[in-house]
């Protein structure tokens, strides 16, 4: 083997370990900006996901009020009602209808 042959295979051996190198670290940075990506990704659903939940929650609580609400009015109009006290026609006459 001669001088040429030996520095030609140190400088291919040099510029592909280098090579090598920088792609690895280039696709490590793509992995780190992907994981990155999918932690935002995450983070972005949870926040999507709490604001529903939340909405849900408001809702619900709102609905259920009022079934609570009508059910009470209910029993209570039927509970005056039956003391001979009508709610509506004290409601139209302090109204004016």
């Amino acid at each position: 083997m001669g001088f040429a042959a030996v520095a030609g295979f140190l400088i291919g051996f040099l510029f592909g370990i280098s090579s090598i190198t920088t792609l690895l670290g280039f696709m490590g940075s793509v992995l780190i900006q992907i994981d990155e990506m999918l932690r935002n990704l995450s983070a972005m659903s949870t926040l999507v996901l709490l604001i529903i939940a939340i909405i849900l929650v408001v809702k619900i609580k709102a609905i259920a009020s009022l079934v609570a609400g009508a059910i009470v009015g209910a029993v209570l109009n039927l509970i005056l009602a039956k003391n001979g006290i009508n709610v509506l026609e004290l409601l139209k006459s302090s109204l004016g209808f």
